[in-house]
């Protein structure tokens, strides 16, 4: 027998295991007979034995074989991977009758919510949201806003100094978000309504106190405005956040930005809080006419009134909470409270 017949005879011998091969089988039966060395192309070895005459005759017949092989194999190969994929979906196969697994949807952080809040309310009472760096000059921390050089503010254990340069080129972590009002007067012309939120830091800590903590900010530049736009723009903001009913003081205070100044606070059981006495929640008062100047404004021509609110101690208020630094502790236990916030 030659060698084309012993190939053919050996292939025509395997058809029947073929048939049942798993895929191994047939990546072994693959390089047995097509591979670079398998027998098919050993095959072609045996030309320069044969007449002029033979060569076409055998070539054709070798090349003959090899398709069939090919094919056969190819066939055999797209069966048993369709056969595994139908095998694999079967196992795999959902079903839809079954109640589904449920995940806990997030929710807003109790501050976020009230930060969002608060920005739709003053945005829809015509503010513009501004912003200033959490990292700041001491001059627009300090300086611009009339605070003096020997105020115990800016003694190191009420502030963050991240360098002590000599004049005003210290940098701070910013301790009020007060700073955004000499940026925002250099970079606008009055009149404007701004309103900033952000962190701000200091190195106080205690069950009301955090040495981080969000403030909400504003300030309003025009002509001929006076102490009562402002009451009248806090009574706004407090009402709609805690009823109708939230009762609101004020009581006459210093801060070196603004005179007149004041301290708002609102009574607890006005706003649903289970105990008695008044919680501060901010500062403000008409700008003072140094902090016009240093932000190149004539004091002459424009008045204005500016109010900060710590919203942490807001957010204290508006849920009942007896400890700020929960708020940032990060405890889920505590979080999963206000999973209604949307």
């Amino acid at each position: 027998m030659n060698p084309l017949d012993e190939v053919r005879s050996s292939w025509a011998s395997l058809a029947s295991e073929i048939n049942a091969a798993d895929e191994t089988k047939l990546v072994e039966l693959r390089s047995r007979f097509l591979g670079k060395k398998g027998e098919i192309p050993g095959l072609m070895r045996h030309l320069g034995s044969l007449s002029a005459d033979e060569k076409p005759v055998y070539g054709a017949a070798v090349q003959a074989l090899r398709q069939e092989v090919e094919s056969t194999l190819d066939r055999l190969q797209e069966q048993l991977r369709s056969a595994a994929l139908k095998a694999r979906l079967e196992s795999e196969r959902l079903d839809l009758t079954l109640p589904g697994d449920r995940s806990e949807a997030g929710t807003l952080h109790p501050l976020v919510a009230l930060r969002d809040e608060i920005l739709d309310l003053f945005t829809g009472m015509g503010f513009e949201i501004a912003d200033a760096p959490e990292i700041d000059t001491e001059w627009f921390n300090f300086s611009a806003l009339n605070v003096a050089d020997d105020h115990p503010a800016r003694d190191m254990q009420d502030t963050f100094f991240l360098s002590r340069e000599r004049g005003e080129d210290s940098l701070v972590l910013r301790t009020h978000t007060s700073n955004y009002q000499p940026h925002a007067m250099r970079d606008r012309k009055p009149p404007f309504r701004l309103l900033s939120c952000g962190q701000v830091y200091r190195c106080d800590s205690d069950a009301t106190h955090s040495p981080v903590f969000t403030q909400v900010e504003g300030l309003v530049l025009d002509k001929g405005i006076s102490f009562s736009h402002l009451k009248a723009t806090i009574y706004t903001m407090v009402r709609a956040l805690y009823g109708e009913g939230a009762v609101l003081r004020f009581r006459p205070s210093f801060f070196p930005f603004t005179e007149p100044s004041a301290e708002m606070d609102v009574d607890c059981r006005s706003v649903g809080l289970d105990r008695d006495g008044w919680m501060e929640i901010g500062g403000c008062g008409m700008v003072h006419p140094n902090v016009l100047t240093n932000s190149g404004v004539d004091p002459e021509e424009f008045q204005g009134f500016a109010f900060g609110f710590g919203l942490d101690r807001m957010a204290m208020l508006r849920h009942g909470i007896k400890d700020i630094g929960l708020l940032t502790a990060g405890d889920m236990r505590f979080l999963r409270q206000f999973k209604g916030l949307a």
